[in-house]
């Protein structure tokens, strides 16, 4: 997406883009889910190097949507986040209030058993989160935040459709230096 003064920002979700990554792992609650451990551990580890990693969270036929894109298909969602990555110069994600998503008892404890109840995880989840990114042509090269929340279904413990809830002005059209203005206004007088 080409903004006023020619900056040009690919649309999109920018907190997939990463490119500095902290290495501390947060903790994650004890009750919550394997499927959504995995999609966490993945989002604090991915990078421009390691978008391939997405195949181990989301099925290939993946529908994931955000307010400002939607793409469809494993390949697809990895092209997406691969031609991100150039536009964001750090991200980091704090998660919070995990939900879902169902599982069934397993019937041993035997490793393979643990398995087949990961993978067999099913229906919907929800998980808010607050990220922290950065992008050089945005907010003065300042740390930008912005809460939001993940819708995400599963089938046979992959996401199939994931579709994430933000506000598109604070993650990106309040942070360009005209536009940021205009918008800002704009919410102070409907305020």
């Amino acid at each position: 997406m080409t903004l006023p003064g020619g900056l040009l920002i690919s649309s999109g979700p920018l907190f997939h883009c990463l490119d500095v990554r902290s290495t501390v792992m947060q903790s994650l609650p004890p009750e919550m889910s394997p499927a959504l451990v995995r999609v966490c551990r993945l989002y604090e580890k991915l990078d421009k190097t390691s978008t391939e990693l997405l195949k181990s969270v989301y099925s290939d036929d993946v529908v994931f949507r955000d307010p400002l894109h939607e793409v469809q298909g494993l390949e697809a969602l990895n092209q997406y986040f691969s031609g991100l990555y150039t536009n964001v110069s750090s991200i980091d994600f704090v998660f919070h209030h995990p939900l879902g998503p169902t599982r069934p008892e397993p019937a041993a404890t035997s490793h393979e058993a643990q398995d087949t109840w990961e993978s067999a995880e099913q229906g919907l989840a929800w998980l808010s989160w607050t990220m922290t990114y950065r992008h050089p042509r945005l907010n003065g090269g300042s740390d930008i935040v912005v809460e939001g929340a993940s819708r995400l279904e599963f089938r046979h413990g992959k996401i199939c459709r994931h579709r994430d809830f933000f506000d598109a002005g604070e993650l990106l059209y309040e942070q360009v230096p005209l536009l940021g203005k205009v918008i800002r206004l704009l919410k102070r007088r409907m305020d």
